[in-house]
């Protein structure tokens, strides 16, 4: 038996029928849970028994009699019916016959939930051939969750095609999937979280300037097309093959543009310090993918900071929101200097890990910031983390420098980025590019 409110309901039906129990009894809960106090949680909890016992003892036919007569699975069978037609692959065939018009091709794919809404261009037998070169078809990248869909080497091939790679991107995508794919990543929770948390890939090493992948000005924007389409496909690899629809079991309440595409590489040339994938003691002469689950960019300006303390403190100040996941579930955080700033914190001798820790004892949020529910919950997870009697002094945002993420990116300018993650329940993954 499983416990599902209804807003996710199509979640749990979805990973039943995945984990070969189509039949698992589930029992629905009204949405939401949070705002209700003790006395109500207790009184909805009460009321709930008399139907996990039937769930437990009874069939299934009974268990669904009792949720039309509640009224409460009207949305549930609405997800029921979008799981059945859009996700249940099991008979599909490897080909199928398209109108001859592109308008039209685009809305039957748009009506069949294969899109981010976006046009697509037409994955044709040649097209993918062509994408897939000498990589065998069926080769088994990974599992995608959440739906348990597998990523094999002609369906990704279709949807780099979906997205508009060309060949030469098409490693990078490889290389990516098996890394959302790996254990660490945590894919489940980033797919089907209400926080508009996305795949932000950097790509490093000479396969950067291979294909043209943007690490300077613009380079978590639009306008150059590595950067684009890789990001693209991994999102509909994600949609396609993880069954993350928007509202069925990609279940973010806001979502984020960055859900689009989310793809970049460092700026080299202009940082002070060695890149990602060398400070990680990696091969320099090998090309690297990197994923993290991350939110978009949250801008860094800093126009009057003249030493390198100074630009860290508006770094620190910003990194320190308690509205961010990490504040209360930790995790590892990513901070993307721009090249100025990275120039004026490294001349005055600055390294990365003297920015991490910096940034570490820096990063405090005020107590009068911080509600009374919160403090609770940090006393709880993180007491560390208060500075004085219940946080009077502040509340650290990280206590482990090793956790912080630093980067160098973009442009001239003097703009960086934060990207807060989901939390320590996720944890970047890198990748070689085969």
């Amino acid at each position: 038996m499983a416990l599902a409110t209804d807003e996710f309901y199509g979640l749990a039906r979805a990973e039943a029928e995945r984990w070969g129990l189509p039949g698992l009894p589930i029992v629905i809960l009204e949405h939401p849970l949070a705002r209700r106090d003790d006395d109500e949680c207790r009184a909805f909890a009460d009321a709930a028994i008399g139907e996990m016992l039937e769930a437990w003892n009874g069939d299934e036919q009974r268990l669904e009699k009792l949720h039309r007569a509640k009224k409460v699975e009207s949305r549930g069978r609405r997800y029921r019916s979008l799981f059945q037609s859009d996700f249940n692959d099991a008979d599909a065939p490897a080909l199928i016959r398209a109108p001859g018009s592109l308008d039209a091709i685009q809305r039957l794919f748009h009506q069949r939930g294969w899109t981010d809404g976006l046009p697509v261009v037409p994955p044709t037998a040649e097209r993918c051939a062509r994408m897939l070169g000498d990589v065998d078809p069926g080769e088994l990248l990974g599992i995608v969750e959440p739906r348990l869909g597998q990523a094999t080497a002609d369906r990704i091939a279709a949807n780099a095609v979906m997205a508009g790679c060309e060949p030469a991107h098409f490693p990078v995508v490889l290389a990516a999937v098996r890394a959302i794919c790996a254990e660490p990543f945590n894919l489940k929770a980033l797919q089907s979280t209400t926080h508009p948390c996305t795949v932000g890939c950097l790509v490093g090493g000479p396969i950067v300037e291979e294909i043209g992948v943007n690490g300077a000005y613009n380079a978590m924007g639009q306008g150059r097309r590595a950067n684009a389409t890789i990001g693209r496909a991994i999102r509909l690899i994600l949609t396609n093959i993880g069954g993350a629809a928007p509202g069925v079991l990609d279940r973010s309440t806001m979502g984020s543009p960055a859900k689009y595409s989310f793809c970049f590489a460092e700026n080299v040339e202009a940082s002070p310090w060695d890149p990602y994938h060398q400070e990680l003691g990696l091969d320099a002469g090998s090309s690297w993918v990197t994923v993290f689950g991350v939110e978009g960019p949250h801008n860094v300006n800093d126009h009057y900071g003249r030493t390198g303390e100074e630009i860290l403190l508006t770094v620190a100040g910003t990194l320190a929101s308690p509205g961010a996941n990490n504040f209360y579930l930790a995790g590892d955080p990513v901070v993307v200097l721009g090249p100025e700033h990275a120039e004026v914190i490294a001349r005055d001798g600055y390294s990365k890990a003297d920015v991490r820790r910096f940034l570490s004892e820096h990063a405090i949020i005020p107590r009068s910031l911080v509600s009374d529910a919160m403090l609770e919950e940090l006393e709880s997870r993180h007491p560390h983390h208060l500075l004085g009697e219940r946080g009077r002094e502040g509340i650290r945002f990280n206590t482990r420098p090793e956790n912080l993420v630093i980067l160098v990116a973009g442009g001239a300018g003097r703009h960086s980025a934060i990207l807060p993650t989901f939390g320590e329940s996720t944890r970047a993954v890198t990748e070689r590019i085969e």
